[in-house]
C-alpha cells in the first residue's frame, strides 16, 4: 500500500507529450523537472511503455510517486523500485485473444508476471515493426525477451498486456474484433515517430490510464489531477483527470477532449506549464 499522500497529482503521458522526438527529455526538461520535483512537485508519468524503457528515459529523477505503465496495466513505485499493482487479464479472454490473433495472423508481444517481475514473451517476429521493435528495446534499453513456441503456453500465466505492432490497415479488423472479447480493454493507436506503425494495446478491461489514474487518486489521497495528453491512447488519462491539457500536436480527438491546449513537446510545453503552476518560491 502506498503511504504517501499528496492534494494534487500532475500526470503527463511520455512519447510526444513529454518526450522529444528521439524519445528522450530535452537537457533542459530534464534539468528543470529535477528541480521542480526536488522542491516537492507532486508529479509522475502515465504510458503504454513498460518499466523497462521508462526507468531508463527518467534514471536519477527524484519521482516520490507510482508510475502508470502499459496503459494502467501496471502502476511501478519508483521509491520501492518495484511493481505495486499489476491488473491480471482473466484465463478465458486471454484464450479467446490468442484464438482471434490466430485466426487474424496476428503476433505480438504479450508481458506476464512472474515471481513479482515482468517478463515479455513472443513466439516469431513476423514483420518489420516487430522487428523495430524488439530491436530498439533490445539494443537502446537491454530489454530482456523471452522467445516461446506457442501462445498457448501463457494460456495459464498471469498476463497483464499484450502489444501487436503492424499496418493499420493488418490491424484494424482484429482491433475491433477484439472489442467483443468481454474482460479486454482494446486500444489502438498510431505510432508518433513512424506513421505507417500501429499499435494495437490489450489489458484487463479494469486496466486502462483512467484505472490507473483512479488508482492513484484513491491511494494518494488526491483531490485534483491534471493529466497531459497527446494521442487517442491518452483519451481515458483524460476522463479520470480534472483538468485535461493537451499539446499542439496532440490527435483532433484528444484536443477536442482537453480543457486547455498548450505548446507542443518540440517546445517542452509541460515543463513550461508545470513551472507556471509550481514556482520557484522566494527567499
Amino acid at each position: 500500500m502506498i503511504k504517501r499522500q499528496t492534494d494534487r497529482l500532475f500526470l503527463s503521458d511520455l512519447d510526444g507529450t513529454l518526450l522529444m522526438p528521439d524519445a528522450t527529455l530535452s537537457d533542459y526538461a530534464y534539468t528543470q523537472l529535477s528541480i521542480l520535483l526536488q522542491r516537492g512537485l507532486p508529479f509522475t508519468v502515465a504510458t503504454a511503455r513498460t518499466m523497462y524503457s521508462v526507468l531508463p528515459i527518467l534514471r536519477g529523477l527524484p519521482l516520490q510517486y507510482p508510475m502508470i505503465l502499459q496503459n494502467g496495466a501496471v502502476l511501478y513505485d519508483p521509491v520501492e523500485q518495484r511493481i505495486c499493482h499489476a491488473a491480471v487479464i482473466r484465463p478465458d479472454a486471454c484464450c479467446a485473444v490468442f484464438a482471434a490473433m490466430e485466426q487474424a495472423n496476428a503476433n505480438g508481444f504479450v508481458y506476464c508476471m512472474e515471481d513479482g517481475l515482468l517478463r515479455c514473451c513472443y513466439t516469431q517476429l513476423t514483420n518489420p515493426a516487430m522487428e523495430r521493435f524488439y530491436k530498439e528495446r533490445r539494443d537502446r534499453y537491454e530489454k530482456p525477451f523471452r522467445q516461446v513456441e506457442t501462445l498457448s503456453v501463457l494460456s495459464s500465466a498471469e498476463v497483464v498486456y499484450l502489444s501487436i505492432t503492424d499496418t493499420e490497415i493488418r490491424l484494424r479488423p482484429l482491433a475491433e474484433a477484439l472489442k467483443t472479447v468481454s474482460g479486454i480493454a482494446v486500444t489502438f493507436y498510431r505510432d508518433v515517430y513512424e506513421t505507417d506503425r500501429w499499435y494495437l494495446e490489450l489489458s484487463a478491461d479494469t486496466a486502462t490510464k483512467y484505472h490507473g489514474a483512479m488508482l492513484l487518486r484513491q491511494q494518494l489521497g488526491c483531490r485534483h489531477i491534471t493529466g497531459f495528453g497527446d494521442n487517442d491512447n491518452d483519451l481515458p488519462l483524460m476522463q479520470a483527470c480534472d483538468l485535461r491539457i493537451a499539446v499542439a500536436n496532440a490527435t483532433p480527438a484528444l484536443r477536442a477532449a482537453a480543457h486547455r491546449m498548450i505548446g507542443s513537446n518540440t517546445e517542452d510545453a509541460v515543463i513550461q506549464y508545470l513551472q507556471q503552476q509550481f514556482p520557484c518560491k522566494s527567499t
